[in-house]
């Protein structure tokens, strides 16, 4: 064989093997241990599609092209390229693009460039969201809109508050371009109206108990539009904690979740109000990681 073939045997193998090799999607750092995998590794690492990373005694760093994940110590969470599946702990995320948190039913993504958002999992159905800055759009598996979590304030969600197409909304009504519209005084979602009964409720704050209609794009603002089954006369109140928190504007979107506005975020960045409000039976610090 000559040495050209040679050569070219040579070459191919090398290209299988680059091909065959996993692209990396990203680095970790940290001051501290961390685990990829379930290997220990030491203050900096390479992150593949779908390493899980597990956070010990020290913060860890994750940064993608568009997106850096600040997991806080005994975090866990598996990182992808247009998304984290975060399983435990805490993570801040710096997102100037579109890459999504998952936290068990819940699809958490900025509705901004540039927003920072913290994410907190105590368990599977307690979750935190924070807006530090920007806003973030919270929604199910099946693309829902559940909340919009508005910048300085911090939002909980309770048991399968990701999963239900049941509304149970309370807000202003509208009344716009011959169509009925309603946005929630907690989570600030906004959907179209469909039912009998609604002329009279126009400019009124209502209480309204019914399901989205699949397969509609309601006009904007409107995420979704809602069969009204219930409507009656009912009581808005302050939309949420300001920088200074306050009490919980309990209630929700959804019949079969619970969410509720908790707090304000400070100038330092630390959530305010939670202690106070509590988050659904605990009341854990939610302090700036």
């Amino acid at each position: 064989m000559s040495k050209f073939a040679i050569f070219l045997v040579c070459l191919m193998c090398l290209l299988l093997v680059a091909v065959a090799a996993p692209l990396s999607i990203g680095f970790v750092k940290s001051t501290g241990d961390f685990r990829v995998d379930g290997s220990t590794i030491r203050q900096n690492g390479t992150v593949f599609d779908g390493n899980l990373i597990e956070t010990s005694a020290a913060r860890s760093v994750v940064e993608l092209a568009s997106v850096e994940i600040t997991l806080s110590p005994e975090s866990r969470a598996k990182i992808f390229r247009d998304h984290t599946i975060l399983e435990k702990g805490t993570g801040v995320v710096k997102e100037s693009g579109n890459h999504v948190i998952e936290a068990d039913t819940l699809r958490i993504s900025p509705s901004a460039k540039d927003s920072v958002v913290q994410i907190d999992v105590t368990s599977p159905t307690d979750i935190t969201v924070v807006a530090r800055s920007g806003s973030a759009d919270v929604r199910s598996a099946a693309g829902v809109l559940v909340a919009s979590v508005r910048p300085g304030l911090a939002m909980a969600f309770g048991s399968q508050a990701g999963a239900a197409t049941a509304f149970d909304m309370t807000g202003v009504e509208e009344f716009k371009d011959g169509k009925y519209f309603l946005t929630d005084s907690t989570t600030h979602v906004t959907v179209q109206l469909d039912g009998t009964e609604l002329a009279k409720y126009v400019g009124k704050c209502v209480e309204v108990t019914g399901a989205i209609i699949p397969g509609v794009t309601p006009p904007a603002p409107a995420s979704e539009l809602v069969q009204v089954a219930r409507i009656k006369a009912g009581s808005c109140s302050a939309s949420g904690a300001g920088a200074a928190g306050g009490a919980a504007a309990r209630g929700g979107l959804s019949t079969a979740a619970k969410i509720a506005i908790i707090g304000g975020v400070a100038a330092g960045g630390t959530v305010v109000g939670l202690a106070a409000a509590g988050r659904f039976g605990s009341s854990p610090s939610a302090s700036t990681p």
